[in-house]
């Protein structure tokens, strides 16, 4: 969350109207007249008491924790391989593993048959290309949360430095130190590192995704899918001088320089937000993520239980059993799992909203505003499909009817001993059969 800019501020306006009173009463001309001077005096107290209340309306930019938002989208430890976390990236990768799991027992002819078959063709298929459309829009949010936090830290960091620097030049001892976002050996940088806050966030997100990121992009260009937050970083951008200029050191000059400062300031900042709006309009076009072909299942229906009207049948009982049961345990077991971690994603979209920091950043909040519920949206569909099939899967083991009595006892038996999915305690003490374990 960064500092506390009212904290910070206070004391340092208390400060700069001890200063200010004592700089004007020192640099103004000799000679004025008592008239002249009053009015000065009245003037020179509005211009300060506008800029102080002016400083003051930054204070909206604090208690905001957006690094904690992105997280919630994808963090430092998300790994695709061993996903420990509790972000959407996390969750994705957690249901892509137990619909890999049902992709094994076909791959390895395990499970046979016209079901097989029609769910493969159907579901998995093209699940595969939708999960890594998904992660790309989990990672644009972390991307985009985190830009807007940088940028809320950033801003809150310079009117501090604005407001020492003001006073140091009025002749007070508030050394403002370097520019935030300098790089140390050269100096400062006009744009006070605004213009590199998206690029440094998104190169920050891929090191910390690596070796993984170079697989996802591929597989993200050979779908026509680009991220346009990170499209956006690439372009370069210089920002205004945010130094105040001394003018003629005057008190009142000063103040009405530090007004101007403070406008500059403004600028960079609808930089950043202007760029941060862009990136998101971009995903949410054809090319992006969010509205790509491939943020949807390309299937038009889940699959039906009619689908597994016939199951492998070689001759031996025990073949029509373990299809059967592979069946069963897929649907009942394994793909609600994988639809409980994609609602858990939807719930993540649920709450993800941004408020508080829009005066400064009006259109990437209203943007990013707009893009959390349409993810949420794409979640709840696939969500449902996995629901549905596999609702049909145990539908259809469950009525099953080309089994004698000896093989219906059977396949009823090994049926009952599979945990439910949220039976954690059945799930510890259940060893699933060879057959059933990709």
């Amino acid at each position: 969350m960064g500092i506390s800019l009212q904290h910070e501020m206070e004391p340092l306006l208390t400060k700069l109207g001890q200063v200010a009173e004592t700089a004007f009463e020192d640099r103004e001309p000799y000679g004025e007249s008592p008239d002249v001077l009053r009015q000065n005096l009245k003037i020179f107290n509005n211009d300060l008491s506008s800029l102080m209340t002016r400083f003051r309306g930054y204070y909206s930019l604090d208690g905001h924790n957006l690094d904690a938002l992105a997280d919630r989208f994808a963090e430092h430890s998300d790994q695709w391989q061993t996903p420990t976390g509790n972000s959407v990236y996390c969750a994705i990768a957690r249901a892509a593993d137990g619909i890999d799991e049902v992709e094994k027992l076909i791959h390895l002819g395990e499970w046979n048959g016209t079901g097989a078959d029609s769910f493969y063709h159907n579901f998995l298929s093209p699940f595969k290309d939708t999960a890594v459309t998904h992660v790309a829009c989990a990672v644009e949010l972390a991307i985009g949360a985190k830009a807007l936090g940088e940028g809320v830290e950033r801003t809150k960091e310079c009117v501090v430095w604005i407001c020492k620097d003001l006073i140091s030049l009025l002749g007070g001892d508030s050394d403002p130190g370097p520019l935030p976002g300098a790089e140390k050996e050269s100096g400062y940088k006009e744009d006070a590192g605004f213009a590199a806050i998206l690029a440094d966030t998104v190169a920050l997100l891929k090191a910390l995704l690596a070796p993984e990121v170079e697989v996802f992009d591929a597989s993200l260009a050979a779908l026509g899918v680009g991220g346009g937050l990170i499209a956006e970083s690439k372009s370069s951008g210089h920002g205004n001088s945010l130094h105040i200029n001394p003018g003629d050191y005057s008190a009142l000059s000063l103040v009405r320089n530090t007004w101007l400062t403070l406008d500059r300031l403004d600028k960079n900042i609808g930089a950043l937000d202007e760029k941060i709006d862009q990136g998101l309009e971009t995903d949410l076009g054809k090319s992006g993520p969010f509205g790509s072909p491939s943020a949807r299942m390309k299937s038009k229906s889940p699959v039906q239980p009619s689908a597994y009207g016939q199951l492998n049948d070689t001759g031996h009982n025990v073949q029509v059993v373990v299809d059967v049961v592979q069946l069963y345990y897929a649907g009942y077991s394994i793909l609600p799992v994988a639809a409980g971690w994609y609602d858990f994603g939807t719930k993540i979209c649920a709450a993800a909203h941004i408020d508080g920091v829009q005066k400064q950043f009006p259109r990437a909040v209203g943007k990013y505003n707009e893009t959390v519920p349409t993810f949420g949206g794409l979640l709840a569909t696939v969500r449902d499909d996995i629901t549905a099939s596999a609702g049909a899967m145990v539908k259809a083991a469950t009525t099953y009817r080309d089994a004698d009595q000896n093989e219906a006892g059977r396949i009823k038996t090994l049926e009952s001993q599979i945990p439910s999915p949220g039976n954690f305690s059945g799930v510890e003490h259940y060893t699933p059969p060879e057959w059933l374990q990709p």
